[in-house]
């Protein structure tokens, strides 16, 4: 009876917390035009364009253009050329690739497909993986090959690996294994408290909610859990050349975590404001997008249909040997809010958004200076 009633106290207690940060919040008009501002470029005509990476040519990204925040409807990849300003779109896949990969039973994700984050991985000269969690029609990590052919790059969906039931994954790399690691953020499932659900505001008050599966080829394939290590909404994740260590945005926990993955240690970390993705900048750093919610402002950007929203972010450079940091760019309102992501790309740094219809294109900050080639 204790044990019940410290219950239904402490959901009352998460009501009323919901309450007063819905109340507390403030929100800005969502971004209507598509207007440069100084040297702040929106380029228009994306989808929710979330994750990306560089394709390995100097002028096209891959897009992760994610449905509706929280609601798995369908999404797409797409290839942009930043050069050209050309948008290819690839909508679904109906047709597997010969070389299989994940699990015998996948079949390819269809029209339903609904991409969040994403990871590239270079296999050989020609060909190259890409990862990418989806949430359409089942929770799991699809597999695709990229292939150039002359200056044209192709394609194909090469396998699946559903998740464990009740997971909730955002982001993923490839590992060392020939697997991956990918990032568990709260339960799917859980008590509906008005526009979020009882894992996820355990999340907003810190209680750690979330993981990191590794899942490993042998034996037809195998999950486990990064040892000792657990956070509040763990986003995005990304991992050095080696393979030796991961790094874990905790969006809950508001840092970024030096992790090696072998012992679940947590070697070093860097404070900042809900970060999302993060990606290895030209110069050897890593680029972390941290936002400035509030549940208010989440909230509206979860609801835009059209625009982008305007809500600040920054994003930080992590220097990945002691995690020292900086801030290289601050953005709130137009031309684009809520930033995820940040690619460079030749002279710019492209920056995606969870909600919107927009990339943000801004000049490189000046301390990247390591080009692709020498990164690779």
């Amino acid at each position: 009876m204790a044990t019940f009633l410290r219950l239904i106290l402490c959901r009352a207690y998460c009501l009323l917390a919901v309450g007063a940060l819905m109340a507390c919040g403030e929100t800005m008009p969502p971004v209507t035009d598509c207007n440069a501002l100084g040297d702040r470029k929106a380029l228009c005509g994306f989808h929710n364009p979330e994750d990306l990476e560089p394709l390995g040519d100097g002028r096209t990204l891959i897009v992760s253009q994610m449905g509706i925040v929280g609601q798995h409807t369908p999404g797409s990849l797409a290839f942009f050329d930043v050069k050209a300003k050309h948008l290819k779109i690839f909508p679904d896949f109906t047709e597997a690739d010969s070389e299989h990969w994940g699990q015998e039973t996948c079949e390819p994700p269809g029209k339903a497909f609904s991409p969040h984050g994403i990871h590239l991985s270079r296999l050989n000269e020609h060909t190259q993986r890409l990862l990418v969690v989806n949430h359409g029609g089942r929770e799991a990590v699809e597999s695709f090959l990229i292939r150039r052919e002359g200056d044209d790059f192709q394609i194909s969906w090469q396998g699946c690996v559903e998740m464990p039931e009740n997971s909730n994954i955002n982001d993923v790399v490839a590992g060392p294994d020939g697997g991956f690691f990918t990032t568990h953020m709260f339960a799917m499932e859980g008590l509906s408290l008005g526009p979020i659900n009882w894992p996820q505001l355990e999340g907003l008050l810190g209680f750690d909610t979330g993981w990191v599966w590794h899942w490993q080829p042998e034996n037809g394939g195998e999950f486990s859990k990064v040892k000792n290590f657990r956070s509040a909404f763990p986003n995005g994740i990304q991992i050095d050349p080696e393979g030796k260590y991961l790094y874990v945005n905790s969006w809950g926990d508001n840092e970024v975590c030096k992790l090696d993955w072998r012992t679940g240690e947590i070697l070093a970390s860097a404070e900042m404001l809900h970060p999302d993705n993060v990606q290895w900048g030209d110069n050897g750093h890593l680029l972390v997008a941290s936002q400035h919610f509030d549940l208010a402002s989440a909230q509206q950007c979860m609801d835009l249909r059209e625009g982008a929203c305007p809500s600040r972010f920054d994003i930080v450079e992590i220097d990945p040997q002691d995690m020292s940091h900086q801030i290289v760019l601050e953005q709130q309102g137009p031309p684009m809010g809520a930033g995820t992501v940040a690619q460079v790309l030749g002279d710019y740094m492209y920056i995606g958004s969870f909600a919107g219809d927009r990339l943000l294109r801004v000049p490189k900050p000046s301390t990247a200076s390591v080009s692709e080639d020498e990164r690779n």
